[in-house]
């Protein structure tokens, strides 16, 4: 928050089109913060709120950055995102395997990696972006580099796969198959598309010797076989099904919503998908406000990854990426994802200096 405020003092402005993501999000607090009277844990509604507030202001921080010189602000958050990544996998399959016993109950929960995350289905689907972006760089013809991305693609994969979250393959799957759809479809390169041919051809055998060569581990054959299975919480009374039915139920008798952070002390388990999460705590005007933000990010995601441009390869995968968290969230509360609001923020940035400054994106 420091940085924030130093960056704005030094001269770092806010751009004029950001405004209509401004209101939405701004509506969107603002119903958090009417819904706190009904809250019965004030502490928690504190707690919850202070973070919405923070993606918020860190989105609209992050959109100014980007706004100003798109390609080398959004190279440096890529990188930034990798070495994250980079650490994140490493520590928790050094820890899956028991190469670091003492801090194996810090990083693996329930046998699943959850490396310095607070659960594996936040761990899985943080990789996720990363591994996109990594494989849209070999794809984009860099030699040099193409050994380094090739290893972080696969140290990717086999993070994604160690963490057992179900919503992270899902995720996986539908964020590169949008990636793949987009990028052919845009591309008049025809050199780039035979690479993006092979190298999807090549990878996608890498992907399949790598699980077949963990199942020949005992414990992943037996977490593969759990997590392939629907979960006792899914289907059992009081589970993730029926949880998300009663909660969606109880908001249509509660508009005003029942307070950021309560909907797990109400009803006694998370919705588990952030549509509803929202609506329920948010109340009616809040949910509007933050579905019509999404509706308008993928619109202008998608009207920049159209547009031939230095930046239009990382508009695509930002825009894939999102829509993979998406579908993702109709399974897991994503509303607090920090790497959420990171790919909004890349996406208003982006579409933004292409309309305002259609140069800038070569600097």
């Amino acid at each position: 928050m420091a940085l924030i405020i130093l960056f704005y003092i030094l001269g770092l402005k806010i751009p004029v089109g950001i405004r209509p993501g401004v209101l939405l999000l701004g509506g969107f607090l603002l119903a958090n913060v009417v819904s706190c009277i009904y809250s019965a844990d004030p502490a928690a509604t504190i707690k919850s709120l202070l973070i919405r507030f923070y993606l918020v202001i860190s989105w609209i921080f992050l959109v100014s950055l980007i706004y100003e010189s798109p390609q080398r602000v959004l190279k440096t958050i890529w990188n930034g995102y990798m070495f994250a990544a980079t650490i994140a996998a490493i520590l928790g399959i050094a820890a899956f395997f028991d190469l670091l016993p003492a801090f194996r109950d810090q990083l693996i929960e329930f046998g699943r990696v959850r490396s310095l995350f607070k659960d594996p289905n936040v761990y899985g689907p943080f990789l996720v972006p990363v591994a996109i972006y990594a494989f849209s760089r070999l794809v984009s013809g860099e030699t040099h580099r193409r050994l380094s991305y090739t290893l972080f693609f696969l140290l990717m994969l086999m993070g994604i796969l160690l963490g057992f979250s179900r919503g992270s393959w899902i995720n996986s799957i539908v964020s590169f198959a949008i990636y793949m759809g987009m990028t052919i479809t845009t591309s008049t390169d025809s050199a780039k598309r035979k690479r993006l041919a092979s190298f999807s051809g090549i990878f996608i055998i890498l992907a399949l010797l790598i699980g077949g060569i963990s199942l020949t581990t005992e414990k992943v054959q037996h977490m593969i076989e759990i997590r392939t299975k629907l979960q006792k919480y899914d289907l059992q009374a009081g589970g993730r099904f029926e949880n998300q039915l009663v909660t969606l139920e109880n908001s249509l008798i509660n508009p005003l919503g029942v307070g950021a952070g309560q909907s797990e002390l109400i009803f006694f388990r998370a919705p588990h998908n952030i549509y509803i999460h929202v609506l329920i705590e948010s109340g009616w005007i809040g949910a509007v406000c933050f579905y019509v933000f999404l509706a308008v990010t993928l619109y202008q995601g998608y009207k920049s990854s159209l547009r031939p441009s230095p930046i239009q390869p990382i508009t695509i995968v930002a825009l894939a990426c999102l829509l993979g968290i998406l579908a993702q969230s109709v399974a897991i509360d994503s509303t607090h994802w920090r790497h959420l609001y990171l790919l909004f923020a890349m996406i208003w940035g982006s579409a933004l200096a292409l309309q305002d400054k259609p140069y800038a994106s070569s600097t």
